[in-house]
């Protein structure tokens, strides 16, 4: 058996069939969290990059319920200038402006408060530790000041627990919807 080979082409990515939508970029910076999450490796080596591709993760997932489900709320949310946006509040608002347009125009059949209230929290937290996509990228913002003091500290087993809480929301919306509403069209 040639173990070069095998591992030439563990390492060899069709990149291009894999990067077709934001929710596949979604999905591999998740994996990519939940790899390095379950890694050997010491968390203090690994933090910040982890919590990078996570909220890197809530702002893509976010972004795709967005555009989905304003094809069915009809409402313009946020849409236009969702390029713009990486802050987490104004996307998890209008997701959810979007998704209770949905629930009450297709009048789903989904028990959902309790993950919007699970979201909010987290991306509360998120936000608080990184309003706007640079504190696990830059050591220093714009103005020099640092993205964290000697004594911060981050809980990730915590943080792990309060994205997989939210995960069915952000990930499978779009499934419940679709079963409930397009596949009885």
């Amino acid at each position: 058996m040639d173990f070069n080979k095998i591992e030439q082409s563990r390492r060899f990515s069709y990149v291009g069939q894999y990067s077709s939508t934001n929710y596949t970029y979604a999905l591999q910076y998740k994996q990519a969290f939940d790899t390095l999450y379950e890694s050997s490796d010491a968390v203090d080596s690994i933090a910040l990059p982890m919590m990078f591709l996570m909220r890197h993760y809530l702002e893509l997932i976010l972004k795709t319920n967005i555009i989905y489900f304003s094809q069915y709320s009809e409402s313009n949310f946020m849409v236009e200038k969702i390029n713009d946006e990486h802050k987490l509040k104004p996307l998890a608002n209008a997701f959810q402006e979007h998704w209770n347009i949905v629930v009450k125009k297709y009048e789903l059949k989904v028990e959902y408060r309790q993950y919007i209230k699970d979201l909010k929290n987290f991306i509360e937290l998120v936000d608080e530790l990184d309003k706007y996509s640079m504190s696990f990228r830059y050591s220093h913002n714009k103005k020099k000041d640092s993205s964290f003091v000697w004594d911060d500290t981050l809980d990730i087993a915590n943080i792990k627990k309060s994205l997989e809480e939210v995960l069915p929301f952000l990930q499978y919306s779009m499934d419940i919807f679709h079963s409930q509403v397009i596949e009885l069209e």
